[in-house]
């Protein structure tokens, strides 16, 4: 590697992307519909299972993020989810159901879409 490639290598790695590259909820429901598939046993082709791939990390980072922050907005707490936790295919079923009840939503980002169909599926007393 030469060394003009070395710097544009780490000029890439420094810049932040912009905020319009954050996942909206119509990239999050077509990702994680491919992981739906996979969990009612269907069999999936390459993209899918990438995508079904990509929506179990998502997921992941998400509730543990949130776990961290338990489930805060605010400094009011937003989940509660049952004594047990939350798995990730509740997770995943709750929010992908809101994003097909919920077309009107989707254009918004997936996390705050996420948090916002978490609150509904197990609100805090």
């Amino acid at each position: 590697m030469n060394i003009i490639t070395k710097i544009a290598f780490v000029i890439a790695l420094a810049t932040p992307l912009p905020a319009f590259s954050a996942m909206s909820g119509d990239d999050l429901l077509a990702r994680c519909s491919a992981s739906e598939k996979s969990m009612n046993g269907e069999k999936l082709n390459a993209e899918e299972m990438l995508d079904s791939m990509w929506c179990v990390g998502y997921l992941s980072g998400l509730l543990d993020g949130f776990g961290v922050a338990d489930f805060k907005v605010d400094n009011e707490k937003m989940v509660c989810p049952k004594d047990g936790g939350l798995t990730r295919s509740e997770a995943l079923t709750t929010i992908t159901h809101f994003l097909r009840d919920h077309p009107e939503e989707r254009a918004k980002s997936g996390r705050r879409n996420a948090l916002v169909a978490l609150s509904r599926a197990f609100p805090c007393k």
